[in-house]
């Protein structure tokens, strides 16, 4: 008899949809704080770079009611009680595995969202000083006051999102290296290893025509809401 252990069954943990957009969203971050960088001369390219992200994140929310079941919002957010709980037994090393987000997690994965779209959003209205480099589709809709106050923010939210992140890529590494619950593995290959998980035994992954249609439907509400607001963002 070998002495070699077999390798343990591998589950779905993430869909390709709920993968594909969460690397997606770290490209398109990068590059926003790239084109501000050194974008200067093509202002167009940290706008759509912008509206991607918009569209992203509506997909996002969308998927997160119709997508697979390790996206859905319904079988990850506990609730603060729940987050608490987690945090403290994880601290205890009682913590149980999760195929999917953990309570804590959640948390993070809000955030994140909610952090990103403010961000894009109110880039929408900002511009700088003399609106002579670049200038938002809605900053004309609003007063001078609103564009100022809409640029203070876009810029303080983006350093807020600077430390979400750094926190979020810690924490990974953390349980990808020392806890060896192979977090980013299963978010870029989609697998774990079969558990006793706390939330589901195999996750069931979203049908790629809904997918389609959410993102599809993204598409719309972003650039429709803009023409509604009586922006041009073209």
């Amino acid at each position: 008899m070998s002495d070699v252990a077999a390798p343990r069954q591998q589950v779905l943990a993430w869909d390709l949809p709920t993968r594909a957009f969460k690397w997606t969203l770290v490209a398109l971050v990068f590059f926003g704080w790239l084109s501000n960088e050194i974008g200067h001369a093509t202002p167009a390219w940290h706008k759509w770079n912008g509206y991607a992200i918009l569209v992203l994140v509506v997909f996002r929310l969308l998927w997160g009611f119709f997508g697979g079941s390790t996206a859905r919002f319904a079988n990850f957010v506990r609730g603060p009680g729940a987050a608490i709980g987690y945090l403290r037994d994880a601290l205890a090393g009682s913590g149980p595995r999760y195929l999917g987000h953990n309570p804590l997690g959640a948390c993070m994965v809000l955030a994140l969202i909610a952090i990103v779209g403010a961000q894009a959003a109110t880039g929408l209205y900002a511009a700088d000083e003399d609106r002579l480099i670049i200038s938002g589709p809605l900053a004309r809709t609003v007063s001078d006051g609103w564009v100022n106050f809409a640029a203070r923010w876009h810029h303080r939210l983006f350093d807020l999102l600077t430390i979400l992140i750094v926190v979020h890529v810690a924490v990974n590494l953390f349980y990808q290296f020392v806890k060896r619950d192979r977090l980013i593995s299963a978010m870029a290959r989609g697998v774990k290893p079969a558990d006793d998980f706390a939330d589901h035994r195999e996750a069931r992954a979203g049908a790629p025509a809904v997918a389609a249609a959410c993102l599809a439907a993204a598409i719309v509400i972003v650039f429709g809401g803009m023409f509604a607001l009586g922006g041009k963002p073209f």
